[in-house]
């Protein structure tokens, strides 16, 4: 349906990706070629390469290269022989090899691998021509280790820089230097102070992934020694050249020209009149000329050469605040980042800002930000250009709030509280892993940003809720500094282990960081499990911990600080319930291995009084296990239901339909449908209602309201219809007196909402971007109270397992061992090891006491699973619905040891099976055998062959039969029918 989609979810990401490829050429491997005393004297007794690792380490570099050592050239050839080098440096000293020879033998054997001449003097220099005849540069040695981290660098750029700036917009730096001991000393210093203020700036990203990123972006530093060499640097980069630190006599056509920097910053500054350009000699006549050239002038022997050039760097480069002054020079205020900038130019007077603009100082600013689009727009621009000053100030404002904006798109930010903000789509507080569901929710967001969903569908705006994850390593430092980990291991009481983590206190830094967060944010708010097997491709782990809704109401902070931490330590604790733990222990898994990260997210939905709830909610997945006349199982099943998403998860009366055809409602064919089958009754979120930190219950402040709530709340007639009990019919909308009922025809019949739409849309994104299968949940309103289009959120992605599909043969089965046939299976293959069977007979399930039932099989449950016995479990209605009508609602401990598990009709009610629930995506994605036997589907179940076995325990609800040979469960996947056979003989 929307084909450009999968091209565009693969190539989201390839900005990125192709900036990962800068730097892409590193000095990995460098012979050496110098005696051991000049090896020892490079390091001064240290190992070398400990020292050059030492320099990168100081320098936050990564990757120092090794070293390899050897006394003479001969040797060295040798080794050129079988090894790859990135780098050749050669001490001037080793004298067994002609240097010229040497450097042209390398040359040979392998080219373009540069040669370096080191001597600790000029005196040692003399004779050699370099630049030509294999040696390409030449340093002198006094002793600063810095110097082979600047050579190295040096290196680097050379060879990254054609690529960098071409796909990253890479700025460079060209010194124009022909003195070696000048060029030797300063360029340790150039570098190093680049590298500093680089990395100050880099601390601006909003997380680890664009720190990084900033770095490769660091502006390169090239070397030329003659005329030529720079004009050439010059034309192959001028658009990404940083600026230009020139001497003021080097070689010109093969000859000393006394002024020759002169020639060449006239030539720059003539084609380029914004170019900062940097003057230096030992001569201070000449700093009369920089006004001519608008340069800066240093003289090289300053005592003050460094200061003098870090001064250049922060006054004309943009490195450093941004300081706003008066023409006179006085300051006005400073802006150290973006944000800063941004409230900055609201305030400052005109002539401040016509002041910096005429200067490009905003464009050097960006620069140096790496903000390269903006700033090449910056410096082209004129004030001439703009309206007014006003105008000019409304320009950079909206251009630096985009930038702002971008950086956050889609990213997943660390949080710093001082830069937390309403514009914080998505933080992660601590370290670790964001978790099965954050992680999840962390890369919908992301594809979010780069896909353009929103262009696909008429008025509706997809998104992430803003969301905080709190890492798995807050999770391991809670345990260990608390030593909670052992006693919860070992323990089997909940309320016991609850007690414990309760008492216990989060790391100081975190509670800090969540007070922060929480002083800055005033809506309902979700705190979600985030495992780090919930949501994974081979375990879901679905509904197996608990979520808070907290109304994140009250108006003293801390005391939502407390809530806040009350649902953290809650969550923390289920790890080690035992729903947990019988759920892991039907696993290859081990309680120990988990780890938890939590997820706080904005509750989607409007306030309507003391309650908040989202008009529609519900699941929708990519596979339709069961689909019916023309539907294909390609083509999905979305469960949907208004207000919270309780109503879908638990498996409650919902609205069931394939995007693809959604006005085919089977559960909705006739009147009598529409009564047994329709949501009566929704969930909200009670904003009023104070928490009670003694009750364990995490949805204590959850309601189940009446529809006349919502007819009141006016969100009852999007999803309503009306029956008439005096000619027994089911009228769309709400125009009739009646009994009021969700349907969803309004959406589905109507289209006042293309949710349909929508679902397919996000279906084959969510598809495209984990190249399978999947689930989602999510929740919309559809009259935000802020105006604008209808929201659909996102609240999470998980994978489906992949269910085998083999082929097992049901064909020419004897009829008299038929005990169940249906042609509605999940799974695949054949279990001939069941012998057990724990069966609700039908004389004997009483509706209203099914809490009552699920607690006598929990008891079956946990002997059998003793015992080492699986069984098959079969009973009426719907397995794991909270809605108590619809059937038992069983946890996961208590029918953990069920190797296959039946449906059976309800009362001569026909219960649609348990798509989009919690419960049954447990269930499939750990194989187990799952049969719906209805019999308006021609399913079959010998209930009197069943009757006449001899239980071996019943109880008032449930009878257990262990029989003498086992059953046989057989699933053909490809076809969904399935068939258990009694034993044999």
């Amino acid at each position: 349906m929307y084909p450009e989609l999968e091209r565009l979810v693969e190539s989201f990401d390839t900005h990125s990706e192709e900036l990962q490829t800068l730097q892409r050429h590193k000095v990995r491997n460098i012979l050496l070629v110098a005696s051991l005393y000049d090896s020892f004297t490079l390091s001064e007794g240290k190992h070398l390469s400990e020292l050059i690792y030492g320099a990168y380490h100081n320098l936050s570099l990564s990757t120092p290269p090794h070293i390899t050592r050897v006394s003479t050239r001969a040797k060295a050839l040798r080794l050129l022989e079988d090894l790859r080098f990135d780098l050749v440096i050669t001490m001037a000293q080793v004298a067994d090899m002609p240097l010229a020879a040497f450097g042209q033998a390398v040359a040979a054997m392998q080219s373009g691998v540069p040669v370096f001449l080191m001597a600790y003097n000029e005196r040692e220099l003399e004779g050699h021509l370099i630049g030509a005849k294999g040696i390409d540069r030449a340093f002198i040695w006094r002793g600063d280790v810095r110097l082979l981290l600047s050579i190295i660098k040096l290196v680097e750029d050379q060879r990254n820089v054609g690529h960098d700036s071409r796909v990253g917009g890479v700025r460079t730096l060209i010194l124009v230097e022909d003195s070696v001991p000048f060029y030797s000393s300063y360029l340790p210093m150039l570098f190093a102070e680049i590298v500093k203020q680089s990395e100050a700036l880099i601390a601006e990203g909003v997380n680890i992934g664009q720190r990084l990123l900033r770095r490769r972006l660091r502006p390169k530093i090239l070397l030329a020694t003659t005329y030529e060499e720079a004009e050439a640097l010059y034309e192959q980069l001028r658009d990404t050249v940083l600026a230009v630190v020139c001497d003021i006599s080097f070689p010109r056509g093969g000859a000393e020209s006394p002024e020759a920097g002169l020639d060449l910053l006239r030539q720059f500054r003539a084609r380029d009149e914004d170019l900062p350009l940097l003057l230096q000699s030992t001569d201070a006549s000449y700093a009369a000329v920089t006004d001519e050239l608008r340069a800066v002038f240093l003289h090289k022997q300053s005592p003050t050469l460094l200061h003098a050039f870090r001064s250049f760097m922060l006054d004309h480069l943009g490195f450093g605040d941004f300081v706003f002054r008066r023409p006179e020079g006085d300051e006005i205020t400073r802006a150290a980042d973006v944000n800063a900038m941004i409230q900055a130019l609201r305030g400052v007077p005109e002539e401040v800002l016509q002041y910096h603009a005429s200067r490009n100082h905003f464009s050097n600013w960006l620069m140096a930000r790496t903000e390269f689009q903006l700033a090449t727009v910056m410096r082209r621009l004129r004030i001439s250009d703009f309206e007014s000053i006003e105008d000019m100030r409304r320009f950079l404002v909206v251009n630096l709030t985009a930038i702002r904006e971008e950086q956050r798109r889609g990213q997943v930010e660390d949080f710093v509280a001082g830069r937390f903000d309403a514009g914080s789509a998505f933080v992660r507080i601590g370290g670790g892993s964001l978790g099965g569901k954050g992680r999840g929710l962390a890369f919908i967001h992301g594809l979010l940003a780069r896909v353009p969903v929103d262009e696909h569908v008429d008025g509706v705006h997809v998104f992430v809720p803003h969301s905080a994850v709190l890492g798995t390593d807050v999770f391991d430092r809670f345990l260990d500094a608390n030593d909670l980990r052992s006693d919860a291991l070992e323990r089997t009481d909940d309320r016991a282990i609850l007690e414990r983590f309760m008492a216990a206190a989060l790391p100081a830094d975190v509670r800090r960081d969540l007070a922060a967060f929480i002083d800055r944010i005033r809506y309902p708010l979700a705190v979600r499990s985030s495992s780090l097997l919930e949501d994974s491709h081979h375990l879901p782990a679905a509904g197996i911990y608990p979520t808070h809704m907290l109304p994140n109401a009250d108006p003293d902070g801390a005391v939502r600080l407390e809530q806040l931490e009350h649902a953290v330590k809650h969550i923390y604790a289920s790890t080690f319930f035992q729903d947990a733990k019988a759920y892991l222990a039907a696993t290859p898994n081990r309680v120990e291995d988990e780890k938890m990260a939590v997820v706080i997210q904005q509750v989607v939905g409007r306030t309507h009084g003391d309650v908040v709830y989202p008009d529609i909610s519900g699941t929708a997945r990519s596979v339709n296990y069961y689909p019916i006349r023309d539907m294909k199982p390609e083509e999905g099943i979305a469960t949907v239901a208004l207000g919270l998403g309780r109503t879908v998860v638990e498996g409650e009366r919902a609205i069931r339909f394939s995007p693809a055809h959604p006005t085919w409602l089977p559960q909705l064919s006739t009147p009598d449908d529409i009564l047994d089958n329709a949501q009566r009754t929704f969930w909200a979120l009670d904003v009023s209602r104070p928490l009670d930190f003694g009750d364990p219950d995490p949805n204590q402040n959850l309601v189940r309201l009446d529809l006349d709530a919502a007819e009141r709340h006016g969100t009852l007639w999007r999803v309503a219809s009306v029956y008439a009990r005096d000619n027994h019919t089911v009228y769309d909308g709400l125009s009739r007196p009646g009994v009021r009922l969700v349907t969803l025809a309004p959406i589905l019949k109507h289209r006042i909402f293309p949710l349909p739409q929508v679902l397919q849309l996000l279906l084959e994104v969510g598809q495209a971007g984990l190249s399978g299968p999947v689930e989602i949940e999510f929740a919309a309103d559809l009259e935000p109270a802020a105006g604008g289009p209808a929201q659909l959120a996102f609240l999470q992605i998980r994978p489906l397992v992949a269910l085998p599909s083999g082929a097992v043969d049901l064909d020419g089965l004897d009829p008299d061992r038929l005990f169940i046939r249906s042609s509605r299976a999940l799974g695949s293959g054949r279990n001939d090891e069941i012998r057990d069977i724990v069966a609700v007979p039908r004389e004997s399930f009483d509706r209203s006491r099914t809490v009552d039932v699920a607690a006598e099989i929990g008891q079956v449950n946990a002997r059998l699973q003793a015992e080492g016995r699986p069984y098959l479990l079969i009973g009426p209605g719907r397995w794991g619905t909270a809605d108590r009508s619809l059937g038992i609602p069983v946890s996961w401990r208590q029918i953990s040891g069920a190797r296959a598990i039946v449906e059976c009709d309800l009362d001569g009610q026909s219960v649609e099976p348990s798509q989009g629930t919690h419960f049954f995506h447990n269930m499939t994605s750990l194989g187990i055998g799952y049969f719906t036997a209805h019999r308006r589907d021609g399913a079959e179940v010998d209930w009197d062959w069943l009757a006449r076995q001899t239980p071996r325990a019943s109880g008032p609800y449930v009878c257990h039969y262990a029989l003498d040979r086992p059953l046989d469960v057989r699933i053909d996947g490809r076809k969904g029918a399935g068939v258990v056979l009694k034993p044999a003989g």
